[in-house]
């Protein structure tokens, strides 16, 4: 871990994980600049709001900073007033903050991507057989966003971090795919429950989860390793079924899914490796449930 102090902004800083990631970079001795079109009563005195679709403003957000988080998009496929427009806002926020940060010198860039790029089946109820690549999965998968709209944006900016490494030596860029975000509270009423539904279950996710202090955390850890080029992650664990090895879960959800490993060698449908090998780091927390009787 890096011990060296970094001017850091986040955007998207009045949101759920904006409020996480800001309140970690600052425990770990961070200077954090916030963005947001909205306001928070949790934010600093450092806070600027303002609309990142005016790339004016973009340009004054990340002045005099050396590293940005970038979580400032439309939140999901149905956040947006249109599918149009929820491509086009999010690319066009991604295109102002990146490129700004890159003219501004800043060279170090970290972005919340979603698990709904690779994995067409995730975020919407989508049938068996799921269109997984292969398990276990992990953050190198292809992109598979289907006709999900926000999928589409976080692609194309996974594209456009991707370029801007190939061409600009010395530039860090990190992608996290996230899964869905949980909080304490909702684990304890999702497992909690004498038992979880089938159809409940984020199947088409690989059973995909991570903590927001988790997500949080992995940011961090991003910004002070800063390593060069383009990185994309899977930052996961699947939750764990009472009574059911991988090898059962795997024969029970996923029969017809290609397997990289005999499933007596991996614990998780989610591969975390290169997380552990690049950053030094892997999830703390992994839900546990069971599932009801039918």
């Amino acid at each position: 871990m890096s011990s060296q102090s970094r001017r850091v902004l986040v955007t998207g800083a009045a949101g759920k994980l904006g409020t996480a990631v800001c309140a970690e970079l600052e425990k770990r001795g961070h200077r954090v600049r916030g963005t947001d079109r909205k306001l928070s009563a949790e934010a600093g005195a450092d806070f600027l709001p303002g609309d990142l679709l005016d790339e004016f403003f973009a340009h004054r957000a990340v002045s005099g900073c050396d590293a940005v988080v970038h979580l400032g998009n439309h939140p999901n496929r149905y956040a947006g007033p249109s599918a149009q427009r929820l491509i086009a806002e999010n690319t066009a926020m991604n295109a102002n903050v990146f490129l700004s940060a890159i003219d501004h010198g800043i060279d170090c860039l970290v972005f919340a991507s979603s698990i709904q790029a690779m994995l067409r089946a995730a975020g919407g109820n989508h049938p068996p057989p799921y269109p997984i690549p292969y398990l276990p999965i992990d953050g190198e998968a292809p992109p598979d966003p289907g006709l999900n709209s926000y999928a589409l944006s976080k692609v194309y900016a996974e594209q456009l971090l991707r370029t801007q490494c190939e061409h600009r030596e010395g530039l860090s860029a990190t992608a996290f795919r996230f899964p869905m975000l949980p909080v304490p509270w909702w684990v304890r009423s999702f497992t909690d429950a004498g038992g979880v539904r089938r159809e409940r279950l984020n199947l088409g996710e690989c059973l995909a989860h991570l903590m927001l202090s988790d997500a949080a955390e992995v940011i961090a850890v991003a910004i002070e390793r800063s390593l060069p080029g383009y990185h994309q992650y899977l930052p996961a664990v699947s939750t764990e079924i009472e009574g059911m090895d991988t090898t059962q879960l795997v024969a029970e959800f996923y029969p017809d899914v290609p397997l990289r490993k005999s499933t007596k060698a991996f614990d998780s449908l989610i591969d975390v490796g290169a997380l552990e090998t690049d950053l030094g780091w892997t999830p703390k927390t992994r839900m546990h449930v069971k599932l009801q009787e039918s």
